[in-house]
């Protein structure tokens, strides 16, 4: 009978306000619930809701991803890592693969590759030179079925994500009358996540007279034209954007209805979460988004890139709040059912004993 398993390393290239991040730090509180010493290191950390990251383990290790100083970082790390090695490495997204791979191989320790998008998937290489690596695991089938046909992995599984659920909104407080209906969308603000579109459907919504306040939460590089276009749209007195480092369950709380406009979506994690809080969620069909939502049940589905049909399916909840209260009830019940944080756990403690008792062979080593 192996071991049971009582360390472990996450890797992962940055920490910032996507769903990439949220789900490595929402895996690292539920390993350390369970007792598993569980360190996050990481080559950026960008600030985060506090709520996030309390009581977790991070470790900021700058140039540890530069080839160069990287090399140094490594062995630094590898000197600290020795003392107690973790019972398996794993390595969140393909950037830090390299570094992931070299100390599996020093400190004979099995590497897990996590993936949560299709575009990071779709370019992930590794040879039976690599068979330190004993499993890739991935947050939707979506994104499993983007990895490489030959790729020669022994474990392929998918693990969905899981979030915290409040039971305390377990009545929606959505819609109420004499409010003003709140619109919200929240991630990284890059092109891919379709943020224009989200302010256009806004605006015509506004268009078609119907009085409403927009929440923009995240940063990222497509801000300022996100900006621009806000002004440009006269959308200036209804936008607030929203920092990154402001409480997540707040700004959340504060929205009636959230969107998540993206082009390409391997999941859609802050999306379960604003579902959790009992948000109705009106999202582009694509990637994973379509394993969660079911149209017209548990949330809406628009086609990607097409601000006229997201409006639409905003003024279908704005003119009818006991539908969008249903749909949200729903939402919160499939969140309740299949994307809970004890689950996610429980899946990848498995994932972990499955690949740690399998001995490693001295040619790893390196010489």
């Amino acid at each position: 009978m192996s071991e049971p398993i009582e360390r472990i390393l996450l890797l992962t290239h940055e920490l910032s306000f996507r769903g990439a991040s949220i789900h490595a730090l929402r895996l690292a509180k539920g390993l350390e619930a369970r007792h598993i010493e569980t360190v996050v290191l990481c080559t950026r950390r960008h600030p985060l809701d506090s709520t996030l990251t309390e009581n977790v383990r991070i470790v900021n290790v700058p140039g540890y991803s530069v080839p160069l100083w990287g090399r140094v970082v490594q062995h630094t790390v590898l000197q600290n890592l020795s003392v107690q090695p973790p019972d398996v490495i794993h390595v969140l997204g393909p950037r830090l693969l390299p570094q992931a791979l070299w100390l599996g191989k020093l400190l004979q320790r099995p590497v897990v590759l996590g993936l949560t998008d299709q575009s990071e998937a779709g370019h992930v290489a590794l040879t039976a030179q690599n068979a330190i690596c004993r499993a890739i695991v991935c947050v939707s089938e979506s994104v499993r079925s983007a990895l490489p046909e030959r790729l020669e992995l022994t474990e392929q599984r998918v693990i969905l994500p899981g979030v915290p659920l409040d039971v305390s909104h377990r009545t929606p407080p959505i819609l109420k009358e004499g409010h003003i209906p709140v619109l919200g969308m929240a991630g990284p603000l890059e092109v891919i996540k379709g943020g224009s579109f989200f302010l256009r459907a806004c605006h015509r919504v506004l268009e078609a007279g119907v009085s409403i306040r927009i929440v923009v939460a995240g940063s990222g590089p497509e801000e300022r034209n996100l900006r621009r276009l806000s002004t440009s749209l006269e959308l200036d007195e209804h936008v607030t954007f929203v920092n990154d480092g402001t409480s997540m369950d707040a700004y959340l709380s504060a929205i009636d209805i959230f969107c998540l406009p993206s082009l390409q979506q391997g999941f859609g994690i802050i999306m379960l979460e604003a579902m959790a809080l009992g948000r109705p969620a009106i999202a582009s069909g694509v990637g994973g988004v379509l394993s969660i939502l079911e149209d017209n049940r548990t949330g809406l589905i628009v086609p990607p890139s097409d601000s006229r049909a997201l409006a639409d399916r905003m003024l279908e909840l704005l003119n009818d709040p006991d539908r969008a209260r249903r749909i949200a009830i729903a939402g919160q019940n499939l969140v309740e059912d299949r994307f809970t944080v004890d689950r996610m756990v429980d899946e990848t403690i498995t994932l972990y004993n499955d690949v740690a008792p399998a001995a490693l062979d001295s040619s790893y080593r390196s010489e």
